[in-house]
């Protein structure tokens, strides 16, 4: 890892009194959750759409349906 990205690490840690590898492991578990929830919204908009591209508000539309559920 940079060496600057360590020292932002270490700071933050220093502030939450956790380790190094808590922090790690907490950032890695919530950015796994995020893109598995994306790789589960845009699989159902994919297997839900027909047409050649999604227009902003059908990217709404789909997002907050699946918010709703």
């Amino acid at each position: 890892m940079p060496r600057q990205l360590v020292k932002r690490i270490d700071a933050q840690t220093r502030r939450q009194g956790a380790s190094r590898s808590d922090f790690v492991r907490q950032a890695v578990s919530k950015q796994l959750a995020v893109l598995e929830q994306w790789e589960q919204l845009t699989g159902k908009a994919r297997s839900q759409y027909a047409g050649k591209q999604l227009s902003e508000s059908e990217v709404a539309g789909l997002v907050s349906k699946q918010r709703t559920t």
